[in-house]
């Protein structure tokens, strides 16, 4: 008899996997981490808000120090105000009105004519601020700011020069749908921003009546009846100079 065949090898599967094995950091470790990463956070807050708050605030002055720029009364935006110290959004209004119903600052003393500026705010404002016409008195004599005093002309000093009022000037009152923007800007409580408002106001939709200057921001009951006797639509115009 011959030999019984050999039984054919068993098949071998793959080895079983491994059990995961998780390196855990110890408990205070990870407390640690945690601590950590809640420091950085705070910390990147509290830079965020600092440098919000008081990123764009103009830095303190030396005592005797000349600033190489002033801001000009007479030319600075809102954005522009606000880089003043002490000024925020409330008083930056009001520089602009005072701006708008007088037409301009003569002199840095006018300031004390806004509401809210009183004796130590026009103080701390003083060194930062400058006027046109002193700002061109300034360049022809630069020796001023090296601090001799200026040469006595042997006459006592006038009163100060109170700024004038706007709409003094005007013949009669103009057509509100016809008007330029320089004609505009004669107006009291009106300057560049408001007069652009009312044109572009008017572009949408032509004014029917001089009540309809309310449709114009910033223009509310209290503006209106001061414009009232300087302003007036056409038809209106007609009536008037039929009666």
């Amino acid at each position: 008899m011959s030999p019984a065949p050999a039984p054919p090898p068993a098949s071998v599967g793959p080895p079983p996997p491994r059990p995961a094995v998780f390196l855990a950091w110890p408990r205070p470790a990870q407390l640690a981490l945690a601590l950590l990463l809640g420091l950085a956070i705070l910390l990147l807050a509290f830079h965020s808000y600092s440098y919000s708050r008081w990123g764009s605030q103009p830095t303190q002055l030396e005592p005797g120090a000349v600033l190489a720029y002033r801001t000009d009364l007479n030319e600075a935006s809102h954005a522009e105000f606000l880089q003043l110290p002490g000024v925020g959004e409330s008083l930056a209004d009001r520089l602009e009105d005072y701006r708008d119903e007088h037409g301009r600052f003569h002199r840095v003393e006018d300031l004390a004519e806004v509401r809210g500026v009183g004796p130590s705010t026009l103080k701390r404002l003083r060194s930062w601020v400058v006027v046109s016409s002193e700002k061109f008195a300034e360049d022809a004599h630069p020796s001023m700011d090296s601090g001799k005093p200026p040469r006595s002309s042997g006459a006592a000093p006038g009163p100060a020069k109170k700024a004038g009022k706007k709409g003094d000037s005007l013949a009669g009152p103009i057509d509100i749908n016809r008007a330029t923007l320089a004609q505009l800007q004669q107006l009291p409580d009106i300057g560049p921003r408001r007069a652009q408002a009312i044109v572009a106001e008017r572009t949408k939709r032509p004014f029917l009546a001089v009540d309809e200057l309310r449709r114009v921001p910033g223009i509310g009951a209290k503006r209106l009846e001061t414009l009232r006797p300087f302003v007036t639509v056409g038809s209106e115009q007609v009536r008037m100079v039929d009666q």
